[in-house]
């Protein structure tokens, strides 16, 4: 957790230094530092940068710097559009989201690496109403997929389509983003509900604020920082993330099967749900059923990293669901014919785990939340070693 929240340190460092650029680390720090599922990172990524955004607006819009007809012709339709894109993630495995997000890092540090600004003294002509929205609606989809706030893609286009200066693009813009972020976030909750998953809303405030503080302390410290060279190391910097995406979740997303059969796509296996009803139980309500089903087993399905941090459940069987064949390690590990009790962090990856046991056969399963609860609630608990 403490490389998570360094993670939020650099989002908001970025984008205070930058101006903008740093929400783009909020899913890869979500997905491989907090180990949160793909589609959940998408969803909480979207809730922190657009309470980023719309802290960030605010002094814009005091100093009257937002333009209400682009937020309106632009807005809207990218407001749609990034409910449309969360909407259809639904179908989508979240390893070609994640393949599809490093090739938006790419593309963001191309743009970094022209370097090319804007000039803000020419004279600019809005462009024809249609063709703003069109842009929108685009970079609307593209939001609600990947959950990107897209300020990279929205300023170029608010000055060279919508005839605004700079700053009146930033501000319009910040306030874009925080609208449409909000409008996929809402779809995202449906989403996930649907697949038994919940956004971990303590994580989300944790990295708002983190954020919203560092941008503050970034942009404080831009002013002695050389914007030029900054700008090109962050670019190699999203080069070298991209790639490590692509090389990662690339394969499977260009294999059906072993993105079906990877663990952050349990969720993509329905039947499993409809033939074997996982139980969610509070922390209470998980200590009593321990204690009247003294054959179930305990496992925890977090990383042997997280484990030793704080330490298992005692008699809890560790088996890490992010690490290649969780299911033949989970096989090796439980008896099929014994209840399974199972618990992580927050409960998504606990809920995911249930879902792959249940395709295996198991009959009884339980999610039982996050481990610090459990703690908390008086289950027992002891320290372990990677």
């Amino acid at each position: 957790m403490l490389y998570a929240l360094l993670g939020a340190v650099a989002i908001g460092l970025v984008l205070g230094l930058l101006g903008s650029g740093g929400s783009i680390l909020t899913v890869p720090v979500l997905v491989y530092l907090a180990h949160e599922p793909d589609k959940v990172a998408i969803a909480e990524s979207l809730a922190i940068v657009g309470a980023i955004a719309a802290v960030g607006a605010l002094p814009y819009a005091k100093q009257k710097l937002v333009d209400w007809h682009s937020v309106l012709y632009f807005g809207v339709p990218g407001i749609l559009g990034t409910y449309g894109g969360a909407a259809l993630s639904k179908w989508i495995p979240g390893a070609i989201q994640l393949a599809l997000f490093a090739v938006v890092m790419i593309l963001a540090a191309g743009l970094m690496f022209r370097g090319k600004k804007v000039d803000d003294s020419a004279e600019r002509v809005r462009q024809p109403l249609w063709l703003i929205g069109v842009e929108g609606l685009f970079v609307g989809v593209l939001t609600g997929l990947v959950g990107v706030g897209g300020g990279f893609l929205i300023v170029p286009a608010l000055v060279l389509l919508g005839g605004l200066s700079m700053r009146l693009a930033v501000g319009t813009s910040l306030l874009i983003i925080a609208a449409k972020s909000a409008a996929g976030f809402y779809k995202y909750t449906d989403v996930l509900a649907e697949a038994g998953q919940a956004v971990d809303w303590t994580l989300i405030g944790i990295f708002a604020v983190i954020g919203i503080a560092g941008s503050f302390v970034g942009n404080a410290l831009s002013q002695r920082v050389p914007q030029a060279q900054l700008k090109r190391g962050f670019a190699l910097f999203l080069v070298v993330m991209g790639g490590f995406i692509l090389v990662r979740e690339g394969p499977k997303a260009l294999s059906p099967e072993e993105a079906q059969a990877a663990p952050t796509e349990a969720q993509a296996a329905p039947a499993a749900v409809d033939t074997v009803a996982v139980r969610i139980l509070s922390p209470s309500e998980t200590a009593a059923y321990l204690a009247a089903t003294p054959e179930a087993q305990v496992v925890d399905v977090r990383t042997p990293q997280e484990v030793a941090a704080s330490g298992a459940l005692a008699e809890a069987v560790v088996v890490d669901f992010t690490a290649p064949q969780f299911a033949e390690r989970a096989t090796e590990a439980l008896d099929p014919d014994r209840p399974v009790v199972l618990y992580c962090r927050s409960g998504n990856r606990a809920g995911q785990a249930a879902r792959v046991l249940a395709d295996l056969g198991y009959p009884e399963l339980v999610n039982a939340g996050g481990f610090a609860d459990l703690a908390a609630a008086g289950l027992d608990t002891e320290p372990r070693t990677p």
